[in-house]
């Protein structure tokens, strides 16, 4: 049997340790790197690209380079937190079959775990080169936020990457279990991880190699990108200003602005000024245009000021949960590497009444945690780790007035099963369907739908007759699974579940209506000009820049009429972008090539 390692998979990057002669390491490349970045492209070859030589070349191809994929993994097409983010992304969004979300790159269409996957066994290549041993066993650390059908997918993920996935763990609990490492603690914690794409808030008891969790919440759309785009919209407005060309219109520009901006971002945790200098960005009257101009760290906390307030009323709601105040916290860890912001470590500072622990490196610690998790699991170690979770979201079942029975609630202790009773409403009915949904709303509509189980072969008779009972069960890791019997015969009753979209006005009584065959949902493109979050800025900058298109029918500042249809106005200004063909001529793409060491 080969080595069992613990994998951080991030939204931006991912790292994996190992625990060995007990002690845990960081496993890395040739090169010195810990980090793989968390990206898959294709480049113009065809060639398929993992890591550090997918990011490299994402400025020349954002459109088939994949970034932040997390975020969409296990997600259904039609939810509402994926319309927030669908425009977002470069690449394109594809509906599959059961209202999965697919992505088109080069022509090859891909699911999230295949991405994911990518990921894994790029990560598994590089531990058995360091290694110089097999790794078949992994443990893999997921957002405490996650729900049911994001930890299936990663599950999902680790076997197709030829892993034995031996637990899917919460990034906040696995950083508890690196701080709690040989230290034989007796003390309550808070986990505050603040990634490249999530947020979570955990409070978890430690007694020596007990690992309880009390209370855990998050948001698994606020992240470092998102401090990222404050930045590059900052970028763009004032570009505009002072030049008239809305750089929003090139994707290409737009990579190299999000890149430039994530830098300075960094570099500002450490000094109080730095400059933001993309050379060769756009075509002016006058000659090439670059993008030059000076960051503060005052500037950046009043761009995101919003985002840190947002994880620090976070925390106060998970602390009312867990019925305790900061005074009944021991230490406050920060994870992830946004939280290296002195904004956030302030913040955090003020709400404890005491500085956060430096007991953990932010960005090692989950991936230390996760090795010593994969030690213990892989029979590799007899330490008797204990760890006690809670469910993140309440998980339910549609009720008939559109609300959710809820079957577990919120920070319910992990594993755990209820049983209800299910009968037939007409004659000699073969079959019983039933939806389940996971998140925080009394609302069926505004969960994220798990799936539709149907529970087909019942026997038949008189409507009522037939009794079904459902176990449903939820195991340490999160993770539902149910069983059904008929309650008379005590027979196995066959389940299956199908995954897709729930239906308008979910639980209300309408009537009967013929039903219409609709035509497949069209693919989402890439964003044009019109649909990024980016192209209102020369619409806001009244009497400054180039005017946009006199607004006709299809209004481009309205919304859209179908989201997965988005309308391509063309402009009817001529833009002053650096174009493909013309960038041929003037060597803009050898000169970045060689900036970029593609050559």
């Amino acid at each position: 049997m080969g080595k069992a390692i613990g994998i951080d998979l991030g939204t931006t990057n991912s790292c994996a340790a190992i625990f060995e002669n007990g002690k845990p390491r960081l496993i890395s490349y040739k090169s010195g790197e810990t980090t793989i970045p968390s990206v898959f492209a294709i480049d113009e070859e065809g060639n398929r690209l993992v890591g550090h030589e997918a990011k490299k070349q994402a400025q020349l191809n954002p459109v088939n380079t994949v970034q932040a994929s997390k975020r969409l993994i296990g997600r259904n097409f039609h939810s509402k937190t994926i319309d927030k983010v669908r425009q977002v992304f470069t690449y394109e969004l594809v509906e599959g079959e059961s209202s999965d979300i697919l992505i088109k790159v080069k022509d090859q269409v891909f699911t999230l775990e295949q991405i994911s996957a990518a990921i894994l066994a790029q990560i598994k290549q590089v531990a058995e080169d360091a290694l110089g041993e097999e790794v078949d066993q992994a443990v893999i650390t997921v957002p405490a936020y996650f729900n049911d059908r994001q930890r299936q997918a990663v599950r999902s993920a680790g076997a197709l990457a030829n892993l034995k996935v031996l637990r899917v763990l919460n990034e906040p609990t696995a950083a508890a279990l690196a701080y709690g490492l040989g230290r034989n603690l007796s003390a309550r914690v808070a986990v505050y991880d603040l990634g490249g794409g999530t947020f979570d808030i955990s409070i978890i008891d430690i007694k020596d190699r007990i690992f309880e969790v009390v209370a855990t919440g998050g948001d698994t759309f606020l992240g470092g990108v998102d401090f990222d785009d404050k930045v590059m919209q900052m970028i763009l407005q004032e570009f505009l200003e002072q030049t008239g060309v809305d750089l929003s219109w090139d994707r290409v520009a737009i990579q190299r602005i999000r890149d430039a901006a994530e830098e300075a971002k960094i570099r500002l945790s450490t000094v109080s000024e730095t400059k933001i200098n993309v050379p060769y960005i756009a075509n002016g009257e006058d000659g090439p245009l670059d993008v030059d101009m000076e960051l503060s760290r005052a500037r950046l906390e009043e761009l995101t000021g919003e985002l840190v307030d947002r994880t620090i009323q976070t925390c106060a709601r998970i602390f009312g949960e867990a019925d305790c105040t900061a005074k009944d916290v021991d230490e406050m860890l920060l994870v992830g590497g946004q939280s290296r912001m002195p904004l956030v470590q302030s913040l955090v500072t003020e709400f404890m009444g005491k500085p956060p622990s430096k007991g953990v490196n932010p960005d090692e610690a989950v991936a230390i945690g996760a090795a010593m998790m994969a030690h213990s699991l892989a029979g590799q170690s007899d330490d008797g780790l204990t760890l006690l979770d809670v469910l993140p979201m309440p998980i339910g079942i549609n009720k008939t007035d559109g609300t959710m029975h809820v079957l577990f609630k919120k920070n319910q202790p992990l594993p755990d099963y209820k049983t209800r009773t299910l009968t037939t409403s007409k004659e000699n009915q073969r079959s019983i369907m039933l939806r389940l949904y996971q998140g925080e709303s009394k609302f069926v509509e505004d969960n994220e739908l798990l799936g539709t189980f149907v529970f087909s072969g019942i026997r038949p008779a008189p409507k009522g007759k037939v009794q079904i009972e459902v176990t449903f069960h939820i195991d340490s890791e999160g993770i539902l699974g149910l069983t059904a019997r008929d309650k008379a015969t005590g027979q196995t009753v066959e389940s299956h579940l199908k995954l897709g979209k729930s239906a308008p006005g979910e639980g209300k009584k309408k009537k009967k209506k013929k039903k219409k065959k609709k035509a497949a949902a069209a693919p989402t493109p890439p964003p044009t000009p019109l649909t990024m979050p980016t192209s209102s800025l020369a619409a806001e900058l009244e009497g400054k820049g180039p005017a946009r298109p006199e607004k006709k029918e299809s209004d481009p500042t309205a919304p859209l009429p179908d989201k997965r249809e988005p309308q391509v106005i063309q402009p009817e200004r001529k833009t002053r972008l650096v174009k493909p063909e013309k960038a041929e001529k003037t060597g803009f793409w050898a000169w970045l090539k060689s900036l970029l060491g593609l050559e």
